[in-house]
């Protein structure tokens, strides 16, 4: 007799529990659609929005806000078509990886780091703003090698599980 047992006999009627959960699950299914198209519609709007600052890039007056505004639009796509990816990875799983959300807080640190750097090279600020921002960018900096030293800890992991699995396999 197995645990579960929600998968009915082919001369049963389905339960009230199997069509409950049927119907939980493609509506879960219709929502991952909808939040990937938005996803995917943010990141299109956000690419737009990056390549419109192009113009002012080359003008001699306000390039450095320019660029530093499509660097942090770019790092956004990024970011959000992690989530896609996420998604994407869900639909046709239906398991939630670990390795997107690693990537999407590395991303984000990375993206803070540059903001941070280009805003001390551009503005002139007091001392003891150049000293929270120096603590900000050392705190990101751990951030992000904590997270990237979660991310090969998962690939490791993943790789080991693999090589368990092929040497029971035979």
């Amino acid at each position: 007799m197995t645990e579960f047992q929600d998968t009915p006999s082919p001369s049963a009627p389905p339960t009230l529990r199997q069509r409950l959960l049927s119907l939980l699950s493609a509506t879960d299914d219709l929502l991952q659609w909808l939040a990937g198209f938005l996803l995917l519609a943010i990141a299109t709007i956000l690419l737009f929005q990056a390549a419109r600052l192009l113009p002012e890039m080359l003008s001699p007056d306000h390039y450095q806000n320019a660029i530093l505004m499509a660097i942090h639009d770019i790092l956004l796509v990024m970011i959000v078509l992690e989530l896609l990816w996420t998604v994407l990875t869900y639909l046709r799983e239906h398991s939630v990886p670990l390795e997107p959300f690693l990537f999407v807080g590395i991303i984000s640190s990375i993206r803070k780091l540059l903001l941070i750097g280009a805003q001390m090279s551009i503005e002139h600020a007091d001392p003891e703003v150049i000293d929270l921002q120096l603590k900000e960018m050392a705190t990101h900096g751990a951030l992000v090698f904590v997270l990237i030293v979660g991310l090969v800890l998962v690939r490791w992991s993943r790789r080991w599980r693999t090589k368990d699995e092929l040497r029971i396999a035979k």
